[in-house]
């Protein structure tokens, strides 16, 4: 939402990435699916088919989409913990972003997707075409998925905030013995 009006979801690198996949050989059956947005008056020329789906109000609509898709791209300058990633990731589609912010904490560089030099057009559009080669379409997905098993199923989640309270729990009572033999 906002994609192409606020610079901090990085549309200005995302389009003229677009433009150069549209360059490179093997990518003449590709599309686009963008969500999240309905199709704008004048729509961008990036030499394949665009399509606009809008606002999907529901998780299993999401779900269908993402796992439709051969990756998703999340061209953002900013990401707080990187959520459309992972949405995607979950459903076992690859994710291609800038190696930057909260997305680091979400993928895994060539394991699960690819983080492109930040806000290198060129790195961003090298990593599209990285993950849509089929010879590696499986393992990226599988390793999406697997990435969000292990790392956001809500037990694991769970066992790691008990593990933060433990540490800062000890680490409080550490402060105060220590000041008190002082």
């Amino acid at each position: 939402m906002g994609g192409t009006s606020d610079a901090r979801k990085g549309y200005q690198f995302l389009e003229p990435a677009l433009k150069r996949l549209a360059e490179m050989p093997g990518f003449d059956d590709l599309s686009l699916l963008v969500f999240g947005s309905n199709e704008p008056t004048i729509s961008p020329k990036l030499g394949f088919p665009i399509h606009y789906v809008g606002r999907l109000h529901d998780d299993v609509s999401l779900a269908v989409l993402y796992s439709a898709a051969d990756v998703t791209v999340t061209p953002s300058m900013q990401e707080a913990f990187g959520m459309t990633a992972s949405e995607s990731m979950a459903c076992g589609t690859p994710v291609v972003a800038f190696g930057a912010s909260g997305v680091l904490d979400v993928i895994d560089h060539q394991v699960n997707g690819y983080l492109a030099k930040p806000y290198e057009m060129e790195d961003l559009a090298n990593g599209m075409s990285w993950v849509l080669d089929r010879s590696r379409a499986e393992r990226l997905g599988r390793g999406a998925r697997k990435k969000c098993e292990d790392k956001f199923e809500l037990g694991n989640v769970a066992r790691q905030y008990a593990t933060l309270y433990e540490e800062l729990i000890h680490e409080q009572k550490s402060l105060r013995d220590k000041q008190g033999r002082t």
